[in-house]
């Protein structure tokens, strides 16, 4: 019989951190499946249009209001509770309302890829978890 491994235990209010340069990003919690992420955003920041192209994301927002937008959908609104499960292969972008701080919890698989669709001023050194560079073409 093998060992477990240890459990783990995070209060997600403690990990809450803004930047006024771009969208916080940081662990919550890791195993040899699955990651779990939280990103926090001042009013208007972003995740840049991004695509995991083998892997299911599972978006909650604990806090604020913003939204999940595609380049060929209509944009999921974000608001404390909402849970928005996204399939591999769909290109999605998250933004903060103009006027409100939003936090996002997330999780993926542990081996997931995050690919960029474009490069987006300001945010091309803002990496997270994941991600490579992004694509010359815009295609993944």
């Amino acid at each position: 019989m093998t060992t477990p491994a240890p459990v783990q235990a995070v209060n997600i209010k403690d990990l809450i951190r803004y930047s006024p340069d771009a969208r916080v990003n940081q662990p919550v919690l890791n195993s040899k499946d699955m990651i779990t992420r939280i990103n926090c955003y001042e009013p208007g920041q972003i995740t840049p249009l991004h695509v995991h192209p083998d892997d299911d994301e599972v978006v909650f927002c604990i806090e604020g209001r913003g939204s999940l937008t595609f380049e060929q959908r209509e944009a999921v609104p974000l608001t404390p509770g909402a849970v928005v499960n996204l399939p591999a292969g769909l290109p999605h972008r998250i933004e903060a309302a103009s006027d409100s701080r939003m936090v996002v919890v997330y999780w993926a698989l542990a081996r997931y890829t995050s690919i960029r669709m474009h490069n987006q001023s300001g945010y091309s050194s803002v990496r997270q978890s994941g991600e490579q560079p992004p694509s010359p073409t815009g295609t993944p």
